[in-house]
């Protein structure tokens, strides 16, 4: 239950949602095989979209995280909607990543000045307080939605079977969490 006094609580993923890692990836593969064609990455299985196979995972972890984490563009509008909805919500970012990739992660946060007091790096986002959970990962929201609590679906190549809620931009995201808990319009700032 939320005290009137208090914003409430909304869980942000990373990657897929406000950072654009496959983006990075590819480009950062590209600079390493420039002949190399890339297809669309449509599934989170790595291996199928890049010509080197499993060695893709290798690629990443083991010579190229910082360079792709660190690097990575956001999502066009993202970070612009995580600054002006926190007079709002409560935002705390909820990633999954590897413990040899938190530092990247930290260092983009700041960099890209991610508006937020609270940040997990864990593999059960559903275990996180909060309303309402934004991810690109169906097996996330499903086991938020598990909870009964609002799990909500960035929409991308690799999540279509998801049956839930979906949206297209983070913006679209704090509108729907806004009309589902009665915030007032008046609340919320105009837009840049």
């Amino acid at each position: 239950m939320i005290r009137s006094d208090e914003k409430p609580r909304v869980l942000i993923d990373l990657d897929g949602v406000v950072r654009d890692w496959v983006g990075s990836l590819v480009r950062v593969y590209k600079q390493k095989y420039p002949d190399h064609e890339v297809l669309p990455v449509t599934s989170r299985a790595l291996e199928e979209f890049f010509p080197i196979g499993e060695e893709i995972y290798r690629f990443v972890d083991g010579q190229h995280i910082e360079d792709i984490m660190v690097n990575a563009e956001p999502y066009p509008g993202a970070v612009e909607a995580l600054q002006r909805w926190e007079a709002v919500f409560e935002i705390v970012v909820v990633t999954a990543q590897p413990p040899n990739w938190r530092y990247a992660n930290f260092i983009w946060i700041g960099k890209h000045r991610i508006p937020t007091n609270e940040v997990h790096i864990c593999f059960q986002k559903s275990r996180i307080d909060g309303v309402a959970l934004l991810d690109d990962f169906v097996d996330n929201l499903e086991d938020f939605a598990a909870t009964g609590r609002l799990a909500v679906c960035m929409d991308r190549p690799w999540n279509q079977e998801w049956k839930g809620e979906r949206v297209k931009t983070v913006e679209e995201f704090f509108r729907l969490v806004q009309y589902r808990l009665n915030i007032s319009s008046k609340k919320v700032p105009l837009e840049k």
